[in-house]
């Protein structure tokens, strides 16, 4: 009889099928593809999704898992800070600049500068293209600030 079992079990290895448990495991199969209930508390079966007949889980208990466990109490220390937790703002204060208006600040010159040098450069060969780069450099700069004045977080 045991050489039996091994050589069905070794057929199964062989055509990559996992050897089936004993029946006497808790709980029941269900009745399509013989896999035991995984989800215990709905009414049809997760891998299949065949439904179940009424009555299909008398006679078995709940799984250990899903009954209710009794868990010490929180420390009286503990309550506290989850109550000083509740009534605490943890809002921070005013902030300072932040580093982007403060970089917005700085490249407003620096690109004034490089306007007004690139200006200088086509004034000498053609004084009709140096007024565009002006107009370009007043546009970009206008650009920057709007930019930096619409990052700015409201209040």
């Amino acid at each position: 009889m045991a050489q039996a079992t091994t050589d069905d079990a070794a057929g199964l290895a062989r055509h990559g099928s996992i050897v089936p448990m004993s029946s006497t495991a808790s709980g029941p199969l269900c009745p399509r593809c013989r896999r035991r209930i995984a989800a215990w508390r709905l009414d049809h079966c997760v891998y299949c999704g065949e439904r179940f007949p009424e009555g299909f889980r008398d006679g078995f208990a709940e799984p250990e898992a899903l009954q209710w466990i009794d868990r010490p109490d929180v420390p009286p220390e503990a309550t506290k800070q989850l109550e000083m937790l509740k009534v605490v703002p943890f809002d921070k204060g005013p902030k300072g600049r932040s580093f982007s208006a403060i970089f917005g600040l700085l490249s407003l010159p620096v690109f004034a500068v490089i306007f007004y040098l690139l200006y200088g450069l086509v004034a000498r060969t053609s004084p009709a293209t140096a007024v565009l780069v002006v107009l370009a450099g007043l546009a970009f700069l206008g650009y920057l600030v709007w930019s930096f004045l619409r990052a700015k977080p409201s209040r």
